[in-house]
């Protein structure tokens, strides 16, 4: 299945996250922030899908998206903002940052899941 990047402040958080998505076959990369999720990038250049938070000390996600756009190598990379804002214009600027997807948290897995499977061109009706 497709190697994903988590990058989220909070360690329950990724933890989360790997335990919906690990069963589903998919691998998972946690980092704890932008930075980090920039270090992780650069040792894992196959990265499938990226999911992040909006509010994380160092880099935010909404940077981190900036920063992932500016390579033209993760022009199409697929990223979902996962985050506990639930605010049109924080959904706008990340949107046009150039975001895929904006979930508000708590998401069910299950909607997760699909969403992933989704923007991987999985086939999500079997």
């Amino acid at each position: 299945m497709a190697k994903i990047l988590i990058v989220d402040d909070s360690p329950t958080a990724r933890k989360l996250m790997v335990h919906t998505l690990r069963p589903k076959g998919h691998e998972c990369i946690e980092a704890s922030d932008g930075f980090d999720a920039l270090e992780k990038m650069v040792l894992h250049p196959d990265v499938e899908l990226i999911i992040t938070d909006l509010n994380m000390p160092n880099m935010d996600g909404m940077e981190l998206i900036k920063e992932i756009r500016k390579n033209i190598e993760y022009r199409d990379l697929p990223i979902i903002m996962l985050t506990s804002e639930n605010d049109s214009q924080n959904r706008r600027k990340v949107m046009q940052a150039g975001a895929d997807l904006y979930m508000v948290k708590p998401s069910p897995s299950h909607i997760i899941l699909y969403k992933v499977e989704s923007l991987l061109g999985a086939d999500v009706d079997k």
